[in-house]
């Protein structure tokens, strides 16, 4: 059975330095795996390369057994709205917007049908408990919120293959925490790879496999 993610002699270079050299990594469908590692050791480049959402890399990236080489932009782009989902450690929310618009704006970017967008929208906010604050500006949320705000976006997307999170519970308590695993979990059980940079003990040790940088 082919890997849902498999990365050959990877290697990232940023202004100069080099940050990846020649990583292999292979992802099979129902695992988790932890990408751990300094700050500074390339864990958020590579999550964005191994995502394709960042393509300045050396080396060879295949999702299903596709290289990335092999993938129009078209290819690439529609993977990102049915089968790869990235929550970035700095979650890239619009600060103008509601916390409703985010989910909804985001739910049409995945290509979800109108009359589904604010159901799933509304089920998202409240699976991860924020409904009370669907109508407030996510500039103006506490840290632990936007985070929730981020989450209920990645869960989204129906049935990803890959699933990349980027430090998703950093300065989170124990409630959030416990979201994450939770749809950690899930995923998992639904046959999807999901690689999660971080330096939480508890999500490490939870993971299938740990690759250090």
């Amino acid at each position: 059975m082919t890997d849902t993610l498999t990365a050959e002699g990877l290697t990232i270079a940023r202004g100069g330095r080099l940050l990846i050299d020649s990583l292999d990594l292979s992802l099979a469908e129902g695992s988790i795996t932890a990408l751990t590692g300094p700050n500074g050791s390339g864990k958020t480049t590579a999550a964005w390369c191994l995502g394709l959402y960042d393509l300045d890399f050396m080396g060879t990236v295949a999702i299903d057994g596709v290289a990335s080489t092999h993938m129009s932009p078209r290819d690439i782009r529609r993977a990102h709205r049915t089968r790869i989902i990235l929550q970035p450690q700095n979650l890239l929310l619009e600060d103008s917007w509601t916390v409703d618009a985010t989910l909804r704006h985001a739910a049409w970017a995945l290509g979800l049908p109108r009359r589904q967008r604010k159901p799933r929208a509304s089920e998202a906010l409240d699976r991860v408990g924020i409904t009370q604050i669907a109508g407030s500006r996510t500039g103006l949320l506490s840290g632990g919120e936007r985070m929730r705000v981020a989450l209920a976006r990645t869960l989204l997307m129906e049935e990803p293959r890959l699933v990349i999170l980027d430090e998703p519970t950093a300065g989170a308590d124990d409630e959030l925490t416990s979201l994450v695993t939770d749809a950690m979990e899930e995923w998992n059980d639904a046959s999807a790879a999901v690689l999660v940079a971080t330096h939480d003990p508890g999500i490490i040790k939870r993971a299938d496999h740990r690759v250090d940088l």
